[in-house]
């Protein structure tokens, strides 16, 4: 669940991971935005443009939701 492909461009970008579990289809939308009000500055020609890592952010959203079905489960016994 791992996507090193989105990148970001004059409008912004968003990206969206979904995770089925035994309780719930967890979705997760991380939206990066141009700041209101600035202008955009253009990376120089010769840059390539920045990609995000969203592997660590990934990482804890699936950390999470282990965590949470897990409790969901633990609660189901008790």
């Amino acid at each position: 669940m791992r996507d090193r492909g989105a990148r970001p461009d004059r409008s912004g970008m968003e990206k969206t991971w979904k995770i089925r579990g035994a309780a719930a289809t967890w979705k997760m939308t991380v939206a990066i935005l141009p700041p209101e009000g600035e202008p955009l500055i253009e990376p120089l020609p010769e840059q390539p443009e920045p990609r995000p890592d969203f592997d660590g952010l990934v990482d804890h959203f699936h950390a999470l939701v282990g965590m949470t079905e897990a409790q969901l489960q633990l609660e189901q016994l008790t």
